[in-house]
């Protein structure tokens, strides 16, 4: 069985139970376990900031977060909340003292309905030094299509590109965009968001018919640039149906030892409680992702419900997800949480130098 432990920073001594459940009749690959988590500054009452904030300004909100090193200190980039198009965040140790900035990382979405929000950045350094964020927006047709905006400074601001860099209107847009460099090639990921077409999900408003439909997450080679796509996408993972109401979204990769590859996503609805980060593993980057298990889920004795859209830092150990801090309150405020990442075993990964 695929472990997961959880060590709290919040008061608490010892660790949570092992509460990971794989799917049925999967091999085990690794351990992957998350330590140490803690939640940062992000606590909301009634759609308000809180006064319980710890660190810097009260910032409340900030839902599907990615982390990078740039400009000497930590960055966290959020969806859209605190009145910004991207919001964006330090700090020195990539886990603690996260302090919201006052400028909006995105202050102009170019082709992008600014009215829409823009979801899930993700930022990347190119070989030039340029900061190149990936974004989730909404077009003239009223699709998500994924775009892509530079910047010199990792804060930004960044300035979109003239137009979109991966569109699917047909089969219902494309969301949740993430980079991935191995060293030798770059990539980048993304999910096709079969589910806003209906069908049978639950994730959806109104009554759910016919059958799932495919929410396929994509990768595709891009040019050291971190601007141009190359050769075509690859399909690596789909949903299981009703096993996850229909839905996986924001994939993340990372390499590990003997030169696989595990895939992080979320699945099931991002509302509910249900939702939680699973992994799966690969021989190859752009290959199907296989062993499926589940990394964080609802934990209600530490107060997370409904974990997800994680992000991990380049040295694969610091981590950043969001959840709800209240049961069954689908529109409840996500708030930032920080964790320590080890794989052992085959995989080993204990620690980085930064």
């Amino acid at each position: 069985m695929k472990g997961f432990v959880i060590a709290s920073a919040l008061g608490m001594a010892a660790a949570a139970p092992n509460v990971a459940v794989p799917y049925a009749n999967t091999a085990p690959s690794a351990n992957i376990t998350l330590e140490n988590i803690q939640k940062i500054d992000m606590s909301m009452a009634g759609g308000r900031p809180s006064k319980r904030t710890l660190h810097g300004p009260f910032m409340g909100d900030f839902p599907d977060p990615s982390i990078i090193w740039g400009d000497g200190s930590w960055k966290a980039y959020a969806t859209s909340s605190q009145g910004k198009h991207v919001p964006v965040a330090v700090s020195n140790d990539g886990l603690t003292g996260w302090t919201l900035q006052s400028q909006d990382a995105l202050p102009n979405t170019g082709w992008a309905n600014a009215g829409a929000g823009i979801w899930a950045p993700d930022v990347q350094k190119n070989d030039a030094g340029t900061y190149v964020m990936y974004f989730t927006g909404t077009n003239s047709n009223g699709a998500h299509c994924i775009g892509a905006a530079t910047s010199n400074a990792a804060a930004g601001p960044f300035t979109p590109t003239a137009s979109p860099l991966i569109c699917d209107d047909a089969n219902g847009g494309v969301i949740d965009p993430s980079g991935y460099d191995d060293g030798v090639n770059r990539w980048i990921l993304w999910k096709v968001d079969g589910n806003s077409r209906g069908g049978a999900t639950t994730c959806q408003g109104g009554t759910p018919s016919g059958s799932y439909m495919p929410t396929p997450i994509k990768i595709q080679r891009m040019a050291r640039d971190a601007l141009t796509l190359l050769d075509s996408p690859s399909t690596i993972l789909d949903n299981q149906g009703a096993a996850n109401d229909g839905v996986v979204e924001a994939p993340v990769i990372y390499k590990i030892a003997n030169n696989n590859y595990v895939l992080f996503y979320s699945a099931h609805c991002y509302s509910s409680d249900d939702y939680d980060i699973e992994y799966a593993f690969s021989s190859t980057i752009n290959g199907a992702y296989t062993n499926r298990g589940i990394l964080a889920r609802t934990i209600s004795n530490l107060g997370i419900y409904g974990p997800g859209g994680l992000d991990l830092d380049p040295n694969g150990v610091n981590v950043v997800f969001h959840g709800r801090t209240t049961a069954n309150t689908p529109n409840g405020a996500r708030n930032l949480y920080t964790a320590n990442l080890a794989i052992n075993a085959n995989h080993a990964i204990t620690g980085a130098n930064w």
